[in-house]
């Protein structure tokens, strides 16, 4: 896919989105000034700094982009990030191979659940089981394996066990699909 092309199927998900942000009414109003000052809203304006910030579909220049960038390592945010498991499977792009992995163990225990309870099991019956347990087992392995990087990724620094990194890694994910995606 050339570039252009990348950037048309961009430009065809482009909608009006909800994010909420906390901020004083003196800064609100000071947001919307900046803003109109330049003719523009606030969502506009922050529409194109995020722009620039990602090096999104839009984006004001190089020099933008540049600036964008330092602005948000010279605050902090990218310069010593905590090592979270989030990090960790967006930075190994892992994120959705665990979720999937995750689902999949989920439903694969359902429905073995649901054969094992079957009064009278075939053989047919019998090697589904067999296969749904390698199934599963080959699933929990992933998990167990991108974990186990993780914790030797944050070497000695202090981190949740799996539950509760991922506890926070589904809460960040469907709050990020409620708002980026069109489903």
């Amino acid at each position: 896919m050339t570039e252009r092309e990348r950037q048309e199927q961009e430009i065809a998900t482009i909608r009006e989105r909800e994010v909420k942000i906390n901020l004083s009414t003196a800064d609100m109003r000071r947001l919307w000034k900046k803003a109109g000052s330049v003719g523009m809203t606030a969502g506009e304006l922050l529409a194109s700094f995020i722009g620039d910030l990602v090096c999104g579909t839009y984006t004001n220049g190089s020099d933008e982009r540049m600036y964008a960038e330092q602005w948000f390592e010279r605050c902090g945010f990218g310069m010593f990030p905590e090592k979270t498991f989030l990090r960790y499977l967006i930075e190994w792009d892992e994120l959705e191979s665990i979720l999937s992995d995750e689902e999949n163990v989920i439903q694969g225990k359902a429905d073995l659940a649901e054969l094992e309870a079957r009064p009278n099991k075939d053989s047919d019956d019998q090697e589904e089981i067999e296969y749904l347990k390698e199934d599963i087992s080959g699933w929990q392995e992933s998990i167990d394996k991108v974990f186990s990087d993780f914790v030797e990724w944050c070497k000695d620094e202090k981190h949740g066990s799996y539950e509760e990194e991922m506890s926070k890694v589904r809460e960040w994910y469907t709050n990020m699909k409620g708002a980026a995606y069109d489903e």
